[in-house]
């Protein structure tokens, strides 16, 4: 590691507030069906935090998608960058 701040990608983010959106979820009602903040959501959505596995599987469960339907979108639009 060469202590370097890699900058986060906002493509995450918005896939989830996409889906969060679409199933009529405010931020806190899917913090709660995750068991977080609030505010970890936002900062998800936000691009200033990124989820772990275990995250992007409760999230995905959450929404009621596959881990594969949060990802694979901000696979496509990382290749296209």
């Amino acid at each position: 590691m060469t202590g370097r701040r890699e900058k986060k990608s906002p493509y995450f983010g918005e896939v989830l507030r996409a889906y969060r959106l679409e199933r009529q979820f405010t931020q806190e009602q899917l913090s709660e069906r995750v068991d977080v903040l609030r505010s970890f959501i936002s900062s998800l959505e936000n691009g200033t935090r990124q989820p772990s596995f275990e995250m992007i599987f409760r999230l995905a469960k959450a929404l009621d998608i596959t881990p594969g339907q949060l990802l694979d979108p901000v696979a496509e639009k990382m290749e296209q960058k």
